[in-house]
């Protein structure tokens, strides 16, 4: 629901929303389970959302190195890339840890365009294609 008009930058805006439902998920279940800490002081839970905010980015560099890299195969299973760039990072640190790679810090973030935007199956690449949007000025007659 909104009170913006329905026309094209509106979809334009919540398809950037949903990106920001990815970090969300990321901070609950997906990732650092940040609810499960229960914690009712609200400085240790700025002080821990820090540390996590922190980490997030330090996962993203992460990520979207493997990917620029060319090793994101290596992590994630899709043929395009399926995961977002903390998911990747995550992978690569706990593949990391595993074989016990020398983990480089990469000090910051291009910003240049996403090479390979995060496609979780095929259908969701083709149903991408699909979509068409007729913005309406008045209500037909019926």
């Amino acid at each position: 629901m909104s009170d913006e008009p329905t026309n094209l930058p509106t979809f334009a805006q919540y398809r950037l929303r949903f990106c920001v439902e990815e970090s969300f998920l990321d901070l609950k279940s997906n990732g650092f389970n940040l609810e499960a800490s229960r914690l009712g002081d609200q400085f240790a839970l700025s002080q821990l959302c820090g540390v996590i905010a922190l980490t997030m980015l330090f996962l993203v560099l992460q990520g979207v190195q493997v990917v620029a890299s060319g090793n994101g195969r290596r992590v994630d299973a899709h043929w395009n890339r399926g995961m977002s760039y903390l998911k990747l990072g995550w992978n690569w640190i706990r593949l990391a840890i595993t074989q016990q790679w020398k983990i480089q810090v990469y000090p910051f973030l291009s910003s240049l365009p996403d090479p390979q935007p995060a496609i979780a199956s095929k259908q969701q690449q083709n149903d991408s294609f699909k979509r068409e949007f007729t913005v309406l000025s008045r209500f037909p007659a019926s």
